[in-house]
Parts: C-alpha cells; structure tokens; sequence
C-alpha cells in the first residue's frame, strides 16, 4: 500500500509541473515576441515634442517624409523685421551668421511681430558647423535638436541669435 500513496504523490507533483511549466512557456514566448517587436526599447516611447523657451511659441511638431513643420511665434514685445529659423541637431550652436543649408532655414518675409506666428517647414537640419543634414523619413526614426532663430528689431542693431525651442521628433 505505501507504494501506491507514493505514486499518486509523483503524478500530483507532474501534473502541478506541467501545467505551471505550460503557463511558464507561454508567457516567455509573448515576452520574446514582444521584445522583438521593439515594444521594450526606449526609443518606442519617444515622442515628437517642441518645448519653447520663454516668449516664444513651438506648436504643432510633426515630422513626416523628411519634412519637419511647426508653428512657431514669438512674444516678446519687439517687433522682429527680419527673421530667420533653423533646426540645429544635436544641441550644438550655430554660427552667428544666417546659415546657407539649403533646406535648413525658413526666412519670414517683412518679419514677425510680437504675438505673431509662423508656419516653420524644412527638410533639412544643419549641425553646428553650418553643414545640412538630411532629417530622418524612415517611420518610428528619431532626431532631436533645437530651433534658432536670426532676427533683427525695429531699434536696429546688430542681428540677434536666440534658442527658442527644444525638439525632439519622432518620424511618422
């Protein structure tokens, strides 16, 4: 009689085994499948945000295709008469001169008002040497950077550079 209580003992055991080992192997396969579909990666979670430093308006981010637009104004009080935006990646300054990069700027015609906005399209970046770079078009890539801004006022004066906003874009 020991014998049998024994065997019922083990199959009690395997059977708790299998059916916790089945559930175990389950989870471990959604856990691999949703690792390698990237959900798990840091970069999944990257947003496109535009955060503006203070008098100065970032809305609407998007890049699309290559193609970064947004909105962007500024509140100062001064009235800009000239007015010139560039998207400069990996956080470096540009030069103080207007950069040339094709693609890279948006110059406002007849300047830009306090209260006033822009709409802000370019297709390319430039880094802090002035060099265009081709923004990011592949889906789910990420860049970031900051938008500055050359402008002169109404009081005259040399031209002013000031970093208005901080980036980071997602592609979509």
């Amino acid at each position: 009689m020991p014998l049998k209580g024994r065997n019922l003992k083990a199959q009690s055991a395997m059977e708790y085994l299998m059916t916790y080992g089945w559930a175990i192997l389950i989870i471990a396969i959604v856990l691999g499948a949703l690792f390698s579909l990237g959900v798990f990666s840091g970069s999944s979670f990257v947003g496109t945000t535009c955060i503006a430093a203070s008098g100065y308006e970032c809305t609407s981010p998007l890049l699309h295709a290559g193609t970064f637009t947004a909105t962007l104004g500024q509140s100062t009080g001064i009235t800009w008469t000239s007015a010139t935006f560039a998207f400069v990646t990996g956080g470096g300054t540009p030069s103080n001169t207007v950069p040339a990069a094709t693609g890279a700027i948006l110059t406002v015609s007849g300047g830009l008002t306090s209260g006033a906005t822009a709409s802000f399209s370019v297709v390319n970046s430039i880094t802090s040497a002035d060099t265009p770079v081709a923004l990011p078009s592949t889906i789910g890539a990420s860049t970031s950077g900051a938008i500055w801004a050359w402008y002169t006022t109404t009081s005259g004066g040399p031209e002013l550079v000031s970093q208005i906003a901080t980036v980071t874009l997602k592609a979509v």
